[in-house]
């Protein structure tokens, strides 16, 4: 859930700009609200009188015409493409390594590690990731982290078919493929950015985030599938096919020209300075509180979705992944209408009550017995977080100042970071009381401490105020 810190330095306008904010999720980009939104005056006769600034009441949906032209154009549909197998590649990992692990070892707790394993690079160099975005050739990082995914899927597919394949190799494989994953959301998002151009950029994020949203429900669908008919052998080796396609689409991308690097402070210094600022401004304590809130007690949740499948609903490997789809539908769904629907004033709100809906609906999922009510709770589930990853970074460069947005990105990055804590508390409590009952736990816990942050900070039931 959730790839953040990296820096934009692009300029969004028009429609495309109103829609990336909402659409974009952690990584949307935001230079502030249309010139109609700005104070100005105007002259009726002989009288003038000042024009009240204006919020848009609701985002603008995509530029048809941008829309096309982008699909249209070679370089940028490659990398789109290239963005959708990564994604599609991801989540049928997670799923399949879920459900080996489970049936190799029987303890959600290693099942959790996994997880915990493949964000740790996040955790210790996230915010690293826009670093090497600004600063080396974009396309040729970008081979590498392809070239390297697509070595480490082949290998464990060979290792697979010999009869070979460990826990301890599919655990060292999950912090290889974190590791990489770091660099490729900024690195692969600012060159989308560079190809589309400053016109149609919020255009090409948001096409990229309705892709990525669709990958979470094919990738847990063929995981499912393929690991219930040909086991890990022909997941990793689908992969690793897929990951090849990329390469060859990247080798025959041109570099677009590229600005002369800026003078950047050292990423401690930046972090610093970001901490410094948020003692002044309560309001971005508040949304990085909700954002420590979620990655702790509600997106680690998304680990025992195998474990439940499997050991409580009885479920086969392919209709698990079925029903991990689920919240992938809600939440391609919910980016989709929040993008078209949500006025600007509700951003707090849906950021807020989007996290309370997810730790309802975890309870629910925890104590369902039957399949068609843990289908629809995972719905559900995704439309909840569709609303708090839409809205997370929109907030927090809305309410920053214009000179500290890219630190506090970097500080954001670090509270997402924090997800580590939560896979290993849920991880310990499922191997001790049992998958579901720590599911039910780590709800109720969430529920509290988003109530106690309410409480604290109110303004984040507010209304967003006008810019």
């Amino acid at each position: 859930m959730h790839e953040v810190g990296e820096r934009r330095h692009v300029l969004i306008s028009g429609t495309a700009r109103r829609f990336s904010v909402i659409a974009g999720g952690p990584q949307a980009a935001w230079r502030g609200f249309p010139p109609e939104c700005n104070t100005g005056s105007r002259r009726v006769g002989s009288r003038s009188r000042a024009v009240r600034p204006r919020l848009p009441l609701r985002s603008a949906p995509l530029s048809r015409s941008h829309t096309l032209t982008l699909v249209r154009d070679g370089d940028f549909r490659n990398l789109w493409i290239v963005g959708a197998i990564g994604g599609v590649s991801r989540w049928l990992e997670m799923l399949v390594i879920g459900i080996y692990v489970f049936d190799q070892t029987g303890s959600p707790f290693l099942v959790a590690s996994m997880l915990l394993l493949r964000m740790l690079p996040m955790g210790l160099f996230g915010a690293f990731g826009g670093i090497v975005a600004e600063r080396f050739d974009r396309r040729r990082v970008l081979i590498a982290v392809m070239v390297t995914m697509m070595l480490l899927a082949g290998g464990q597919a060979a290792l697979s078919a010999a009869g070979m394949l460990e826990v301890w190799h599919v655990g060292v494989g999950a912090f290889i493929a974190g590791l990489v994953w770091v660099t490729d959301f900024p690195v692969r998002r600012t060159l989308m950015g560079e190809i589309a151009g400053a016109e149609r950029t919020g255009a090409a994020m948001s096409l990229d985030i309705m892709s990525s949203s669709g990958t979470r429900m094919l990738g847990p669908v063929l995981g499912g599938a393929l690991y219930a008919d040909v086991g890990m052998f022909g997941a990793f080796a689908l992969t690793a096919i897929g990951y090849a396609c990329a390469v060859a689409m990247l080798l025959r991308l041109r570099r677009p020209e590229r600005a002369q690097p800026s003078v950047h402070e050292g990423t401690i210094a930046t972090l610093r300075a970001g901490f410094a600022e948020l003692r002044g401004n309560r309001t971005l304590v508040g949304i990085f509180v909700v954002t420590i809130i979620f990655n702790i007690w509600a997106f680690p949740f998304t680990s025992m979705i195998p474990v439940i499948g499997k050991d409580v609903l009885l479920l086969e490997p392919d209709a698990v992944g079925l029903l991990a789809s689920a919240e992938g539908v809600g939440a391609f769904l919910g980016a989709v209408g929040l993008a078209v629907l949500a006025a600007a004033a509700w951003y707090r709100r849906l950021y807020f009550y989007g996290v309370a809906l997810y730790l309802a609906i975890v309870l629910v999922f925890a104590l369902s017995e039957t399949v068609w009510l843990s289908f629809l709770s995972l719905v559900i589930g995704g439309l909840a977080s569709a609303a708090f990853a839409s809205m997370q970074s929109a907030l927090v460069l809305l309410n920053a100042s214009a000179a500290s947005k890219g630190r506090m990105m970097g500080v954001l990055s670090m509270c997402i970071g924090t997800g580590l804590i939560g896979f290993l508390h849920l991880g310990l409590m499922a191997d001790w009381l049992g998958a579901s009952t720590a599911c039910v736990v780590i709800a109720l816990e969430g529920l509290v401490a988003l109530a106690i942050s309410g409480w604290l900070w109110p303004e984040l039931l507010r209304a967003q105020p006008r810019s």
